[in-house]
Parts: C-alpha cells; structure tokens; sequence
C-alpha cells in the first residue's frame, strides 16, 4: 500500500473509531451522566484518544469504562500514533525528495540556471545580492546527486540532464523569465542552449556561458536570441546577464572599492546631450563616474570626447556603490 493510500486509510478509520466510541458511549452511560449527549461524547473520544484527557469528562458506568479502554484508548490511541508516524513520513519524504531534485518545480518568473560547476554556489549568491532580483525563485538544473546549497532561501533544484527537453520542462522553463547555461562544457552548454530555445516563452532572456574562444562561432551561429558571454567571476557574469552586454573593459576594469560596472541605455525622452555635460551631470546629482559609450550602431568609445553626442538608445557603462535604477535622466544640457 503507498503512502498516500495508507494516510486515507487510516483517516477514515480513525473518525470511524470516533464516531463508534461516541455513539456507543452515549448509549451505555447513564441518563446522570454527560457523556449521553453525542457533541460532549464526540469531544471525550477525541481528547481520550490524543492522550490529552482533560479530565472533565469520563464513564461514570462499568459499561462506559470497558468501551472507553477498547475504543478510544486501546485502539483510538493505536491509530492516532499511526497517524502521527504517517505525517512524519510524509514530511521525510517530501523534503528528502526536494534534497535529491526528485520534485518538479512548478513556479513561474524564476530565474533557471542550466548546469552546475564549481561556481555555482557563487554564481546564486551573486545573483541574490542584485536587488533586481531579490524576490525571484533561482531553480538547478543539473545531474548531481543533491542539492548542493540547500542552505540558500529561494533556491530549487531538479536533478537531470540538463541540456535535454525532459529535465527542463521538469523546471517549467516556460515560466522562466531568465535563463543562464553554464554547464562546465561548451559541448553542453550548446547542446543545452538548442533545447532552451525550443522550450522558453518568447520574453525569457538566456545568458550562456563560453569557456573556449574556439567555440564562439559554433555558438553564434546558432539560430536565437541569446547572449554569449567569455569566461568570467560569477560576479561579472551577474552583471553581463543584467545589462545584456560584456566587453572585455568589464574584465580588466576591476577595483577593490565598492563600486562595480554597470550599464544602462539612454531612455528615449533624453536629447540635445554631450558626453562631457552629462558626465558632469551623473556625478554631481548621483556620484557616479561614467567611463564609456556604446553607439546604436554598436560602435564603443571608451572615454568619448567632450562634444561627442549622446543619442537615445546609446549605451553608458559607469561605475557605482550599486545599481542605478530610477534614473533622473535630463531632458535637455547645454554645451
């Protein structure tokens, strides 16, 4: 019999203890005494056969006793154990099936990491720590034994091969909202990005992973929208995911204060700018430190000219204590 079957079973067995030790009692007591009425009878039954026994109900009659040991003491007490053991298995195996990724996950707007390496653990930090992603679930999938951070809040994992179909539907990825592939092997990681794009929603944005330069062209000449990042901290990788863009500045350009890199796009709204007004700008109204510009032809000026143009949808990499969202962007700067 399974587990489940066996919790029905002894449900309905002990309520029909109950309701037989409640009838019975009411009908061999007394007219002098309480337990002939069926809703005090009811309640006796329950707190006799939990071992609670208040004491303010009980048998007055030699009739009333023997149903009370044989019911709901002798066998009442025998099921309510049962019972008790059954919820404790319950839980054991549910927990013990999430430690070991036997659960699907069934969320949605989660953020789903394809494959687990060493820096995984890092990588899910990293990922918490960004505000932008505070109340999202971040799901595993991998092909390990268990869980390897069950310690972490909002963090799932399902076992599997992670670059096939059925492993990520067990993570609902048609739910996901961000995809990051780092498998360990470029081999994989494409492998796994194929199928990724065959199964995501049409919103969900996917960062994979590149170890190898020799793979960067296999890898663009797959068929999607994808982003390729190079190997790199988990940290920066974070950050590429966030700002859907990676050049090497990001790499060499570290520094042991408590500003990092970012990158936000010129809103539509902003015109009339110049490099160096609102270089000014930023750093007066917010002390930021802007350092790089990237066209809308994707050309990128690294320390652009004062009288260079800033045009909306142009990309600005700056460096921050955190990331600048909200942004009060000027509508109009003279020169």
């Amino acid at each position: 019999m399974g587990l489940k079957r066996k919790g029905i079973f002894i449900v309905f067995a002990y309520l029909a203890l109950l309701l037989l030790s409640s009838l019975l009692i009411t009908f061999v007591e007394p007219p002098i005494s309480a337990l002939t009425r069926f809703d005090q009878a009811l309640w006796w039954s329950i707190v006799t056969s939990t071992t609670v026994g208040y004491g303010d109900l009980f048998p007055v009659s030699n009739s009333g006793k023997v149903v009370a040991v044989f019911l709901p003491m002798f066998m009442g007490i025998g099921l309510c154990a049962a019972f008790i053991a059954h919820v404790a298995s319950l839980m054991i195996e549910r927990k013990d099936k999430k430690m070991h990724g036997e659960k699907e996950y069934k969320g949605q707007g989660h953020i789903l990491l394809v494959g687990s390496t060493d820096e995984t653990e890092q990588l899910v930090e990293e990922i918490q720590k960004d505000e932008t992603y505070t109340d999202q679930d971040i799901v595993l999938a991998a092909d390990i034994s268990r869980h390897p951070f069950p310690h972490l809040k909002n963090v799932f994992f399902v076992k599997g091969r992670p670059d096939t179909s059925h492993t990520l539907n067990k993570v609902n990825i048609k739910e996901a909202t961000r995809i990051i592939i780092h498998t360990g092997t470029d081999k994989d990681s494409l492998f796994a990005l194929i199928n990724v794009l065959k199964l995501k929603s049409k919103t969900c944005e996917i960062t994979v992973r590149c170890i190898s330069t020799q793979s960067l062209d296999t890898f663009s000449s797959v068929q999607g929208e994808f982003q390729i990042i190079m190997q790199m901290t988990a940290e920066m990788m974070v950050q590429a995911m966030q700002d859907k863009v990676h050049i090497p500045l990001q790499i060499l350009l570290r520094n042991d204060s408590d500003e990092e890199i970012y990158y936000v796009i010129v809103p539509t709204a902003v015109q009339d700018l110049r490099w160096w007004s609102l270089h000014d700008y930023f750093k007066e109204k917010y002390d930021i430190l802007t350092f790089a510009m990237q066209t809308a032809d994707k050309k990128v000026l690294i320390n652009p000219s004062k009288k260079d143009a800033v045009s909306r949808g142009d990309g600005i990499w700056l460096l921050a204590k955190k990331r600048p969202v909200n942004i009060s962007w000027p509508s109009q700067i003279n020169v």
